[in-house]
């Protein structure tokens, strides 16, 4: 009888055991790499990334990692929903430098005209021409294309560095933008495999909270004539750079979309990046900060 409870017992554990090792908890990770350690047999990086992820698989017996984003710019590098046996495994393959774990952000705001201490009378702003060809992108929830701010009214053509494009989904067609919002992005791939419970209700760079709307327009919003606080305090409203070119990068707020956006802002020829979002370290350590690593980069390409 004893030897039986013990079988039992056993094959309980076994169970227990088989279980827990496949249903593991994947978190997503942003994984930092060694560029110049890819091996020759690879044409690029994307392809030595998904390789070594599904080598990662096999060897912790899971075939469950999945590459969300290469990373080529930003960081080099790319996310991955792992587990932790396979986040084991990863730091152990070549050309592994470290890995961050995504976290969400928090939204901010921006400041306005006087704090940066512009004066509309006489210095830079006015003899930039209030940012005449200036191309800002604005990592944020997205932008309302149909406000008045981004009417192109008095603006001149699409500078030809730009490389960008205006993307189409829920309720937002391509067409939408113009000669003042030259580009509309959105990234939110694996979000749904990680959280399916997710409502994406805009699965396109249309803004449903109004935060990159109210960004993008105090940065770089056009002029509009009569404009009215509830009727009141009639005039004409504009950005700090009115005359200045606008691409929406539309981004849920997590560290790994951070780095997508600016990693095609990159690639885009965007000449100035606005992030009104961020988050809190327990450390103020910026080599575990993927924003600040990001943004380094990106000011190396300028």
């Amino acid at each position: 009888m004893a030897t039986l409870t013990l079988q039992v017992l056993c094959s309980i554990l076994f169970t227990f055991s088989y279980l827990s090792s496949n249903l593991a908890q994947h978190d997503t990770y942003i994984i930092h790499m060694d560029s110049s350690a890819i091996p020759k047999a690879f044409s690029d990086h994307h392809s030595w990334y998904s390789a070594t992820l599904s080598s990662v698989s096999e060897n912790s017996k899971a075939a469950t990692s999945s590459l969300i984003y290469a990373y080529t710019g930003s960081i080099h590098g790319f996310s991955a929903s792992l587990t932790p046996s396979e986040l084991e495994t990863l730091q152990k393959t070549p050309g592994y430098i470290s890995f961050t774990p995504d976290r969400p952000l928090t939204m901010h705001t921006t400041h306005t005209s006087q704090f940066l201490g512009l004066s509309s009378a006489s210095g830079a702003w006015s003899a930039s021409s209030h940012g005449h060809d200036v191309i800002i992108g604005l990592v944020d929830t997205g932008i309302w294309p149909e406000s008045e701010s981004f009417k192109d009214d008095g603006m001149t053509q699409i500078p030809s560095r730009w490389k960008g494009k205006c993307e189409s989904g829920t309720q937002f067609n391509s067409s939408l933008c113009n000669k003042k919002l030259i580009g509309a992005r959105y990234f939110n791939k694996g979000l749904l495999a990680k959280n399916p419970k997710v409502n994406i209700t805009m699965n396109s760079p249309r803004d449903t909270s109004g935060h990159g709307t109210h960004t993008s327009s105090t940065a770089a919003g056009n002029f509009v004539k009569g404009a009215t606080y509830f009727g009141y305090a009639t005039g004409t409203s504009k950005g700090m750079a009115p005359r200045a070119r606008i691409a929406m990068l539309e981004i849920w707020g997590l560290f790994i979309y951070v780095l997508a956006a600016i990693d095609q802002a990159i690639q885009d020829g965007i000449d100035i990046l606005s992030l009104s979002l961020g988050f809190s370290l327990d450390e103020n350590v910026l080599q575990d900060d993927p924003i600040a690593i990001a943004s380094f980069a990106a000011m190396e390409r300028v």
